[in-house]
């Protein structure tokens, strides 16, 4: 029997579905490649087929690629870390149905691929949002392997005969890789990591010594996503270590009373109700580290989402921005990355409280929007957040 030769190109396309049974949007990847087999005949490959299978893995993989080129360096880093030890499989292959007359075999299976021990959350908090985000969307994590369903299609085209192999149901298995890649690091400075990396210490040197914090600059550029209005970001719970969740207190900092989600021994820079949601920004020192603290809550409860976790310093888990809004007035931001995810807390420095919100992008798409009403404070600005070390994300900041 001759053997089959692979050779083919890929198309991407992006289709955007809204969930029925929550208020936001999920993206779902649809990768096709054509590849040429030849000295096979004209039947269509199998599901199981080597040739085939090898076709889905190279989709994934160029999937995951185009999308790891999206990121920042630095996050790019920083999941490479992860993903060059960890290899893609496709198991429990099986074939759901066969169109007699065009040969077309739609497939079932399952992609499959181990991640490293310290990759795996031991906070069983964090463990059950992961869970509670994706399985529901067909991507679970069974004790250190990832697994996602998918179905692809193969049939043969009639001009060309060329297999030509669609893959969908990927993204939700990306995302959750993704996003305990990002767990595994995302809490360590840039020292830390480049011990894990096993990078020169000069090299880390000589990149802080060229590379002063960049000035604050308008920047007209698409903005990120901020904390959806429900628990379908890939961003985990996390509380306090408290036994309960910090009270709803009244904030002393600005002239105005607002309720907000900061402790006792923190400050609020940022809290405000959009209506069914409450969020808080909050700083507080750790000995001589500047600390930020994300949290988003029920209007009536504690604390669903809390980042980063205890300890981090500001400048390992925020960004920050500057620039102007439509109407001439300057607006800062505050943003952070959790897996497929970016957060923007947006101000206006004049104090207008219909420039204040939270913004939500998933893979650079938006899906959430919270707008703050009356009852908002802000209290910081892009030059408070350079002095804090916190490096501009240059990625901008679209306002709704």
């Amino acid at each position: 029997m001759p053997k089959c030769s692979l050779r083919g190109a890929t198309t991407y396309n992006l289709l955007e579905e809204k969930m029925s049974h929550r208020r936001s949007f999920a993206v779902t990847l649809t990768a096709a490649l054509a590849a040429i087999l030849a000295g096979c005949g004209d039947k269509t490959p199998s599901c199981a087929d080597p040739a085939t299978v090898s076709l889905v893995q190279q989709i994934y993989q160029q999937s995951f690629d185009k999308e790891h080129a999206s990121m920042s360096p630095e996050r790019q880093r920083r999941v490479q870390f992860t993903s060059k030890d960890t290899k893609v499989t496709v198991e429990a292959i099986t074939t759901a149905s066969t169109d007699e007359a065009t040969g077309k075999n739609t497939c079932s299976a399952v992609l499959t691929t181990a991640m490293p021990k310290d990759a795996i959350p031991t906070d069983q908090r964090m463990l059950n949002h992961l869970r509670g985000t994706y399985e529901p969307q067909g991507a679970a994590l069974d004790g250190n392997t990832v697994k996602g369903n998918v179905t692809y299609t193969v049939q043969r085209t009639e001009d060309s005969k060329e297999v030509l192999v669609k893959l969908t149901g990927h993204l939700p298995f990306m995302g959750l890789f993704h996003d305990l890649a990002m767990l595994r690091v995302f809490d360590k400075s840039e020292a830390e990591f480049d011990q894990m990396t096993g990078a020169a210490p000069k090299a880390v040197e000589a990149k802080t010594a060229d590379s002063p914090p960049p000035e604050p600059a308008a920047v007209s550029q698409e903005a990120p996503s901020v904390a959806p209005p429900v628990a379908s970001v890939a961003a985990p719970v996390v509380q306090p270590a408290t036994a309960q969740a910090p009270a709803v207190v009244v904030a002393t900092a600005p002239s105005v009373n607002v309720p907000h989600l900061c402790t006792g021994s923190e400050t609020p820079i940022f809290a405000c109700s959009t209506g069914k949601k409450r969020a808080s920004v909050c700083s507080s020192h750790g000995g001589t580290v500047e600390q930020l603290v994300y949290r988003l809550a029920p209007s009536e409860g504690v604390p669903e989402m809390e980042y980063p976790s205890a300890g981090a310093a500001a400048a390992a888990a925020f960004q920050y921005g500057a620039q102007t809004a439509p109407d001439g007035g300057p607006v800062s931001f505050v943003s952070f990355d959790k897996g497929n995810y970016r957060y923007v807390v947006y101000a206006g420095e004049g104090g207008d409280s219909s420039r204040r919100g939270i913004l939500v992008e998933q893979s650079g798409k938006r899906i959430a929007e919270l707008r703050c009403q009356s009852n908002a404070m802000s209290s910081f600005s892009a030059a408070q957040f350079q002095k804090m070390g916190l490096s501009q994300d240059s990625r901008g900041l679209s306002l709704p």
